[in-house]
């Protein structure tokens, strides 16, 4: 959602980070840690409520902070693990979606005279399964707005993660699918008679269904115990709902992003 959540992100979230596999399997200890991550992305990728009509450098910034079962950050917002037992974790919490501006003639075309969507917060529900040390990870989230017009969207992942040098080097294999309900689907992609009429898009009322699809390769290097980079490229595709509205001239795209990380 650069529609930027607290998530996913939601990846929500997320560039996409990869955290080494001796890390991604432990199991939240009851001392504080605080990671931050600071990196970039290029991409023409059309994240939920985004048009981008070229390739464009971005920043990307993280901070997540977990304590026992508690946790804040850009990743998964502010929540609580409700089931913390071996691999699996079950959450709720609590992020916000900043929504959408009017579109600019420069960087988002499609957009102009479509409108503001305003930003809402989202209720988010989740579960964390991880097999094998961490080596292979699935997840799935659920994402209601405070808003009941902009519906919903549920987010899928899974992870492979492949040991190549001890517990310095490692890479990754990630598969993602993203679905809304009609109402969300209408809201960022849709386009009413009215918005028509003031763009030039032609009228399209979108369906429930799949919004996107992606994969992609990581590599991180965990360079001591509070140093770690990650590099990734991938591949983002829209889907039916998503494919066929008005709004988007890129439909598949390429995604690479690199990024550094400090864990306190």
């Amino acid at each position: 959602m650069k529609r930027l959540t607290l998530l996913p992100i939601l990846s929500a979230l997320v560039g996409l980070s990869y955290p080494h596999a001796s890390h991604a399997a432990s199991t939240p200890s009851d001392e504080a840690e605080i990671t931050l991550s600071l990196g970039a992305e290029r991409t023409n990728r059309n994240i939920v409520g985004e048009v981008s009509d070229k390739p464009t450098w971005s920043p990307t910034f993280g901070v997540n902070y977990q304590k026992g079962r508690f946790f804040a950050g850009t990743d998964r917002g502010i929540g609580y693990n409700l089931v913390q037992e071996g691999g699996f974790q079950a959450f709720v919490a609590a992020s916000a979606d900043p929504g959408r501006k009017d579109g600019d003639r420069k960087n988002s075309p499609r957009l102009v005279g479509m409108g503001k969507i305003d930003g809402t917060a989202l209720a988010v529900a989740g579960v964390v399964y991880q097999a094998f040390d961490g080596l292979i990870k699935l997840n799935a989230s659920q994402m209601m707005s405070a808003k009941r017009s902009y519906g919903s969207q549920t987010v899928i992942n899974a992870t492979l993660a492949v040991p190549i040098w001890g517990d310095k080097l490692s890479a990754s294999l990630s598969l993602g699918a993203t679905h809304a309900d009609r109402k969300q689907a209408q809201t960022f992609y849709g386009v009413t008679p009215a918005q028509a009429a003031r763009t030039g898009n032609r009228v399209y009322n979108a369906k429930a269904g799949w919004i996107s699809c992606d994969a992609s390769l990581g590599l991180s290097y965990q360079i001591d115990k509070h140093w770690s980079t990650s590099a990734s490229i991938g591949r983002h595709e829209l889907r039916e709902a998503a494919a066929l509205s008005p709004l988007f001239a890129t439909k598949k795209s390429n995604v690479g992003s690199a990024s550094i990380s400090y864990r306190f």
